[in-house]
């Protein structure tokens, strides 16, 4: 009887451990007898580039994709395999360049250039050597009411539409809310919508000059007379201005840092690179070429 209480404990103990083990580090999928499981895709994951994880880790359509992709490859592999592909000399010869390649690449990654950090001060060096390069361009934030005026309409709708865009100007004048008549009156639907609010422009990022002289002509709360552009005539409001100005070290050193340790990285590279070429006797052997002449048959005399 004893025996049979051991041998069920034995057995709840397996399972609960396969279920334990299953919750901790599940599978994230699988193909014919191989089971890809999430610790395995951490560690694959692992071998790509700081930039290139943060990119797979915000997006799970794209992670789902990786898993797919591996999945694939290995359901190839067994295919080539199984036909001796692999075993083809031009095949042996490949992969030994491919195993090269990618272990050259890994030891310069995880090796030669591993460990690089940068210092407050070298981003404070940086910044005051680019400060041009961290000028921020004014901007604003901007609502219009906006009255169409097609390419073809005739004078007669034109003055109609600019008569409407005066007429909602008078409103404005007395003190009716901006955003409030924007919802009724702008012909511009989607900032209609949201009275009126086209978010933050800067200079050039329109396509109208005169949208874009009336708009940096207000100062915040401002309220413009009736502009006309291309398209018709505006109503155009600044609900916040912002002056150019340049961004300050501490807005910066972060958008700095992966800059500058980019830098000191290929330039580690490079100098390791160089004392592997003299070290090693590294010698690229040049190839004469014939000229025309000396390929030309030669008249025996």
């Amino acid at each position: 009887m004893y025996r049979h209480i051991l041998i069920n404990i034995s057995i709840l103990i397996l399972l609960t451990g396969s279920a334990l083990a299953e919750e901790v580090n599940p599978v994230v999928g699988k193909v014919g007898n191989f089971v890809l499981r999430e610790a395995d895709l951490e560690r694959l994951l692992n071998y790509q580039s700081p930039e290139a994880l943060q990119k797979v880790q915000a997006d799970p359509a794209k992670r789902s994709e990786i898993v797919r992709q591996l999945l694939l490859a290995k359901a190839l592999a067994v295919i080539s395999r199984n036909e001796g592909f692999d075993k083809k000399p031009e095949m042996k010869e490949q992969l030994a360049y491919v195993v090269d390649n990618y272990l050259a690449d890994q030891y310069i990654r995880k090796v030669v250039t591993a460990n690089v950090t940068i210092t407050e001060d070298e981003l404070n060096k940086y910044y005051t050597g680019h400060e041009k390069d961290f000028l921020l361009p004014q901007s604003a934030r901007v609502r219009h009411i906006y009255f169409e005026v097609l390419k073809e309409a005739t004078s007669e709708m034109r003055e109609k539409a600019k008569a409407k865009a005066e007429a909602v100007l008078k409103q404005l004048k007395d003190g009716a809310d901006f955003a409030a008549i924007a919802r009724e009156s702008s012909e511009d639907k989607d900032s209609a919508a949201k009275g009126g609010d086209l978010g933050v422009v800067s200079p050039d990022k329109t396509n109208s000059k005169e949208f874009e002289k009336a708009l940096f002509a207000l100062k915040n709360g401002e309220t413009s007379k009736v502009v006309e552009t291309p398209f018709g005539y505006h109503i155009i409001r600044v609900d916040e201005r912002t002056e150019q100005r340049t961004a300050s070290f501490n807005e910066t050193k972060e958008y700095i840092r992966p800059i500058l340790k980019a830098e000191i990285e290929r330039k580690k590279a490079s100098e390791f690179f160089e004392k592997v070429t003299k070290d090693s006797g590294l010698e690229v052997v040049k190839q004469a070429t014939a000229t025309n002449e000396e390929n030309k048959p030669q008249k025996k005399e």
